[in-house]
């Protein structure tokens, strides 16, 4: 068994797909003060990609306006939310490598930071045959505001692939990871072949010096 990993937000997606969503309910009002709060989420993301996000932080806050909502009402709003925003912005060059793999009878993965609620309608947009992301906390079918279980982020991505992988007959020979970010080197450590796309640039940097793959997709 092969298989081919990929991240999401600024990987196979041109962008963020957590900040797309932040600025979606503030513009359907579920954010009490939207200035406020983009302007802490958006200081957040940005500590992020200089890799010092403490992301349980983020979660806290950018899962709140869920709280009390039913995952029907989310999950409509999500898939409303994905082909305005998300579907336009997928790179063209990233679902020709998801078909490429495809056609060579690799399983296909998103492993993404991001909460599952809007990384699955992805996945499954995409038709990617597997998902490993945040999980959010339910009761009763309502979101908490909490996340369960090991987060997938940083090293928490090989932790939580590790256990997929336990749960799986499978004798895998070889794994492909594709991602943008230094925060994703714990696991572009652990596959047979990791490849940076638009790559940040302690990544770039390090993809140099490892001489791994790159792959960049927007235009200069």
């Amino acid at each position: 068994m092969r298989l081919a990993l990929f991240d999401l937000d600024d990987t196979l997606l041109d962008g963020d797909c957590s900040a797309l969503w932040n600025t979606w309910m503030a513009d359907r009002g579920w954010v009490e003060d939207p200035v406020d709060y983009l302007g802490r989420t958006r200081a957040m993301n940005a500590a992020y990609h200089e890799g010092r996000l403490r992301l349980e932080t983020y979660l806290a806050l950018t899962l709140s306006p869920l709280i009390g909502r039913h995952t029907d009402e989310v999950a409509t709003e999500v898939q409303r939310f994905v082909a305005a925003c998300i579907a336009p912005r997928l790179f063209a060059q990233g679902r020709a490598l998801l078909d490429q793999h495809r056609r060579h009878g690799e399983y296909l993965m998103l492993i993404s930071a991001s909460s599952r609620h809007l990384v699955a309608p992805i996945a499954a947009m995409l038709e990617v045959d597997a998902v490993i992301a945040t999980e959010p906390a339910l009761d009763a079918d309502r979101f908490t505001g909490a996340t369960t279980g090991v987060l997938s982020y940083r090293g928490g991505k090989v932790a939580r692939l590790n256990a997929w992988l336990e749960q799986q007959a499978w004798d895998v020979h070889h794994m492909s990871f594709y991602s943008d970010s230094q925060n994703d080197l714990p696991l572009l450590n652990r596959v047979n072949r990791p490849v940076a796309v638009n790559p940040d640039p302690v990544l770039a940097e390090i993809a140099r010096c490892e001489r791994w793959e790159r792959l960049d997709w927007r235009a200069p």
